[in-house]
């Protein structure tokens, strides 16, 4: 059976299409309102934003990547930068009586998670959130909410925004390079909006060019990082309308029912510290040790606390 932390470090992405840092969103280099106008190719809206009409939500949608330079971390011990492909569905699927639609990875062949699915689904009535994780072989996981060892896929450029019918960048964030029509792998021509961030951060060199185009399901056309001379990218192939079905069936959505989904292969003692939200979580004595503890309240006394935690 596939060794959980392994699960666990592939799946923050989806966060992070699916992984970055918040300092990548400071500041950058960017034009006045007047120079952009005088191109005469967007309108800067007074928010200072940039909005590109897409198709929305189309379920069954889906966009081919190439990915390079993600890194993937085996058992905490190697790292392994990896060279592959990722194919990216939107799809919706009904959990727990209600509807949720979504983004789904799937893992293809030089990616490092080759048989894995991800897929991040959003619920726009509630704004709730939940992530499945599937794997050959292995039972599904549904999550609340990604694990802090989340690293490994691009999740961060896959969310809400993704699904909407405009896809909306800062300029204050974001140079504007211009419109430009490309030709991809698949033979397929569109339209991009090329847009590029300059920063630095502890004396790094940062450098994230990001390619939009509403004519594909996703928006994304490339992400590229380099940061000295290390470059990560994702690099849209092909896409098309129709025929992305999920790879999530209705046995595999009976992993979100209950309290807390149980997470195979994962050992007892940290099983006791996992938690899905803030509110499995909870401090006083172990049940089975009876020595202070802080972890998932399934295994906690709360009853009885220890004079630490008071």
């Amino acid at each position: 059976m596939t060794n959980i932390f392994l699960i666990l470090a592939l799946i923050g992405v989806i966060a992070a299409i699916l992984i970055g840092a918040t300092f990548l969103f400071m500041g950058g280099i960017q034009k006045t309102e007047e120079e952009l106008t005088k191109k005469d190719i967007v309108i800067i809206t007074p928010e200072n934003t940039i909005k590109i009409k897409g198709i929305g939500f189309k379920k069954e949608a889906w966009a081919e990547y190439k990915i390079e330079g993600y890194d993937v971390v085996i058992e905490g011990k190697e790292t392994i930068e990896k060279i592959g492909k990722l194919l990216v569905k939107l799809i919706s699927l009904p959990i727990e009586g209600k509807e949720y639609i979504g983004i789904e990875l799937d893992g293809k062949e030089g990616s490092g998670v080759e048989g894995y699915s991800f897929a991040t689904l959003f619920n726009l009535q509630t704004n709730e959130s939940i992530y499945l994780i599937k794997a050959v072989r292995n039972p599904t996981i549904c999550l609340k909410q990604l694990p802090p060892t989340a690293g490994g896929l691009p999740y961060e450029e896959f969310s809400t925004k993704n699904l909407e019918n405009e896809y909306i960048v800062k300029t204050s964030e974001w140079n504007f390079l211009g419109k430009e029509n490309i030709t991809l792998e698949s033979g397929k021509r569109i339209e991009v909006y090329k847009f590029r961030r300059e920063t630095t951060f502890e004396g790094n060199r940062i450098v994230n060019d990001l390619w939009l185009s509403g004519e594909v399901p996703t928006y994304l056309v490339l992400d590229s990082e380099i940061i000295n001379n290390k470059k990560r990218l994702i690099n849209l192939t092909d896409f098309g309308m129709d025929g992305g079905l999920p790879n999530f069936s209705t046995n595999d959505l009976k992993a979100c029912s209950g309290e807390t989904s149980e997470i195979p292969g994962l050992p007892s003692e940290a099983m006791k510290m996992y938690c899905q939200t803030d509110e499995d979580c909870a401090c006083g004595i172990d049940k089975e040790t009876g020595k202070c503890a802080i972890g998932n309240k399934r295994y906690i006394d709360t009853s009885k606390q220890c004079s630490r935690f008071l």
